[in-house]
């Protein structure tokens, strides 16, 4: 069976399910990585009813495992708890405190991840991670008739001083998914991904896939291999901690790229393949008819096929 990004196909419930019967609730409380002094604070509120925890106790400790391993190292409490954690919180990825709980989530599995050991069981746990968090960002909730509702994905609103919506730049959510779902995927299924991105008839998603095309270029191009690198880049494809993904775990190198070369050169020849095969005329028109699009990232798309030979 395939993969592909389909709006309104969220996370599979029998994976989930899977996942919720494989990880119990640990015995022991989930420690803080970052304090001082002698007393380590507890999140004791995780032992209650994960679906009655307000977000931001959730991104805050999802944050700690996150960048706890990047500066310390792998702590098996964060690894149990983690597994706890992640199918209860997937069907609330939607929701945010500043930024997406997806971005947290992501950060946080693909830090416990380079930590992993290869075994018997790794490439099952990744395809329902992949079936599950990979499919987030289609929970039925964010689409409506093949189109993004708005406000609940991607970028979530232009309630600031500037009123804008951040369109110039990859919105944290799909940024995460597509890096986690690279990692994870397997190579012979990437064709049919992408292909299935491409077939999502969006104005405001094909602006970001567009947006993201550019911005990732010194990824697909191999001249960097981490998060860590992407905030140097622009337009931007960074989201929530995304800057503590690196090669190294407390001053110790782990692995030499995230994501492997098979499964980049896989789908950068994919993703260009469809870019050839689009029509990227009417793309641009019906982008270009949104005025929050036109305003914020409207060069970029009129210049995409410059952008691409700037980038590349």
């Amino acid at each position: 069976m395939g993969f592909e990004w389909t709006p309104g196909r969220g996370p599979c419930e029998r994976h989930l399910a899977t996942m919720r019967m494989q990880a119990p609730k640990p015995d022991y409380p989930m420690g803080e990585a970052w304090f001082m002094g002698e007393k380590r604070r507890m999140f004791t509120e995780l032992e209650g009813d994960v679906e009655q925890i307000p977000v931001n106790l959730l991104q805050e400790a999802l944050s700690e495992i996150g960048s706890g391993i990047s500066a310390f190292g792998y702590l098996e409490e964060w690894e149990v708890w983690f597994d706890y954690l992640l199918p209860r919180i997937i069907p609330r990825c939607d929701e945010r405190w500043v930024s997406w709980l997806l971005e947290e989530a992501c950060t946080a599995f693909l830090q416990i991840d380079l930590d992993a050991e290869d075994s018997a069981n790794q490439q099952t746990h990744h395809d329902r991670v992949l079936r599950t968090l990979g499919q987030s960002l289609m929970t039925p909730s964010r689409w409506q008739d093949g189109k993004i509702v708005l406000g609940t994905v991607l970028h979530p609103s232009n309630r600031n001083p500037a009123k804008v919506w951040g369109w110039a730049n990859v919105s944290g959510d799909l940024a995460a998914s597509m890096i986690v779902c690279l990692r994870l995927i397997q190579s012979h299924d990437i064709q049919e991904w992408v292909a299935s991105m491409f077939a999502i008839k969006c104005p405001h998603w094909r602006a970001q896939l567009l947006t993201w095309y550019v911005g990732a270029s010194p990824l697909l191009n191999g001249k960097i291999q981490f998060p860590s690198h992407f905030d140097s880049w622009t337009p931007k494809i960074d989201w929530s901690y995304s800057h503590v993904i690196r090669e190294s775990r407390g001053g110790e190198n782990i692995a030499n790229s995230l994501i492997s070369k098979e499964n980049m050169t896989h789908f950068k020849a994919a993703f260009e393949a469809n870019l050839r095969t689009a029509d990227l005329a009417l793309w641009k028109e019906e982008i270009l008819e949104i005025e929050a699009l036109r305003t914020e990232v409207g060069t970029l798309v009129r210049r995409f096929e410059i952008a691409i030979d700037d980038q590349g």
